[in-house]
């Protein structure tokens, strides 16, 4: 019998498969942004993200910017759930060959990242390995009243992003392609995990579920449903959609599918009850000076739809997902 290989099945199915195997007893366990224990009335975040030098950095990216990105990755992580990023660990396999001033700027990016968002640097590990392999891991804490997840959206809520999306995916190409749409680059390079926007829904007491983008919108949407039993209904005039992509010549459609499944974005997609929607308007203005983009609501049926002029369609999932 042949062997049930990953490329068969996908990196989600992965997960789910491993996690119905060996489930855990922490208070929050494997399938969520973060795993969490308990510690009095706060809760312990933890996550982890591994990054390889063939996937996921392209030429054009400086090692400066490979080790920023890996950091951002994982505050990313602790944001989606509304927590204080605390500290952040590392571990790198490294080719024999390598120059130890691309060492030294990774970990320059790491820092930087990490100073940013005010994350300690605790520690790291350096092993042998054929090629560029970084795993960042990073903890932080939450109020058990305030922790936010991916179950919970109830129909009627209000679909909602922290800010547009497509420019890491149009950056990705340009950098790939040498087309020089320097917003999009950066966007790419430089990835802002929503840490003080994470806060805010979790203090709201309004969001009831909340996920960031790291794989695209579609796959996003997806991941929510599986967690909360119900569906989606997203407005596509209403998807935002970040200005790099206006400074190509392209159909509205073609900026709408970028903006629906680029990765790497790390805004937060969450859900909102109808009644904290206003209030949460407010504090987004009066404490962020931006506008709350809403995208849609959730629907009784556990399905993903778009909708246009034309009418509504089946949104498919057509995130980056590894090993397919």
């Amino acid at each position: 019998m042949k062997p049930l290989l990953l490329s068969d099945i996908g990196e989600r199915e992965v997960i789910r498969k491993l996690i119905s195997e060996y489930p855990s007893k922490s208070y929050i366990g494997p399938g969520d942004d973060c795993g969490a224990v308990e510690i009095g009335d706060r809760l312990l975040l933890f996550t982890t993200d591994i990054k390889t030098g063939s996937t996921h950095f392209p030429n054009g990216l400086t090692d400066f910017d490979k080790g920023w990105s890996v950091a951002a990755a994982n505050l990313s992580d602790i944001a989606a759930m509304g927590g204080m990023p605390v500290g952040f660990l590392v571990a790198y396999g490294l080719p024999q060959d390598t120059p130890f001033s691309v060492l030294h700027d990774i970990q320059a990016g790491v820092n930087a990242c990490l100073s940013e968002h005010s994350t300690l640097f605790i520690g790291a590990d350096t092993k042998e390995n054929k090629c560029l392999t970084i795993t960042g891991t990073s903890f932080g804490f939450v109020d058990k009243r305030e922790v936010l997840m991916r179950k919970g959206s109830k129909s009627g809520d209000i679909v909602c992003i922290t800010g547009t999306l497509g420019g890491a995916m149009l950056g990705l190409k340009s950098l790939r392609e040498n087309i020089g749409i320097k917003a999009a680059e950066e966007r790419f390079r430089r990835p802002t995990p929503k840490i003080g926007e994470g806060r805010i829904l979790a203090r709201s007491g309004s969001v009831t579920s909340c996920i960031d983008i790291s794989d695209g919108l579609s796959s996003s949407l997806y991941e929510l449903m599986r967690a909360s039993g119900i569906g989606f209904e997203i407005d596509a005039s209403k998807v935002p959609i970040h200005e790099s992509l206006f400074e190509l010549d392209m159909s509205d459609k073609e900026r709408l599918e970028i903006a629906l499944h680029s990765g790497e974005e790390y805004e937060l997609l969450f859900t909102v009850s109808p009644d904290g929607i206003e209030s949460l308007r407010e504090i987004f203005k009066f404490e962020l000076k931006g506008e709350l983009q809403v995208a849609g609501r959730t629907i009784e049926e556990r399905k993903i739809l778009i909708k246009n002029a034309s009418g509504k369609t089946i949104l498919k999932d057509r995130g980056y997902e590894h090993f397919k």
